[in-house]
């Protein structure tokens, strides 16, 4: 059994490791000139490429958000809206991801977030737009400082699972009811 001064040691070196990754991200980030302007949150205009390991197999990450023609300004899906459109891989094989996709998503990779695009950044590649959430009453808040993406699992009978990433750098998985409008980011396998 590991004393706790190894798995602090560890855990510590961990951390280290992690933060110096963010760093690292940080900083290419701040080289880049072209910033996309607010209009324009829904799209990811620095894609790379966005292949990503999760949950033991590779996914790619669509490069913008999914648009709801319900939904112009903010391009909110209720879940059940999301899970009836994306639930299955189209033919092209882009799907919701699972909520343990996004959780190792959040937890391997080093994230950030850029305050001048409002945007929240995956290794420095993935950016995900803070658009906020429109409430179950149709309120709609947080634009700019908060994002809130849909995944495929729900939890019990009304709730399902989210990824949910804020302008102070931190990244949460929650569950909320299915009424709530979230953005929506497809993957698809890599075979």
């Amino acid at each position: 059994m590991q004393s706790y001064k190894d798995f602090k040691k560890e855990y510590l070196n961990e951390w280290v490791d992690k933060s110096q990754a963010a760093r690292k991200a940080a900083e290419e980030l701040a080289k880049r000139e072209v910033r996309p302007s607010l209009r324009d949150l829904h799209k990811n205009d620095f894609n790379e490429e966005l292949v990503f390991t999760l949950d033991g197999h590779d996914v790619e990450f669509k490069g913008e958000n999914e648009k709801n023609p319900d939904d112009p300004k903010y391009n909110f899906f209720t879940y059940e809206e999301a899970m009836e459109r994306f639930g299955k891989p189209n033919k092209d094989g882009w799907r919701l991801p699972t909520e343990e996709e996004l959780h190792v998503l959040y937890y391997d990779y080093p994230y950030m977030f850029d305050k001048v695009s409002e945007q929240g950044v995956f290794d420095g590649r993935l950016y995900l737009p803070a658009m906020g959430l429109r409430g179950c009453s149709g309120n709609v808040i947080f634009v700019g400082s908060e994002g809130y993406y849909w995944s495929s699992t729900p939890e019990g009978s009304d709730n399902a699972w989210y990824l949910n990433l804020d302008s102070g750098g931190k990244v949460y998985m929650y569950s909320s009811l299915w009424c709530s409008g979230f953005s929506v980011r497809l993957v698809r396998d890599i075979k």
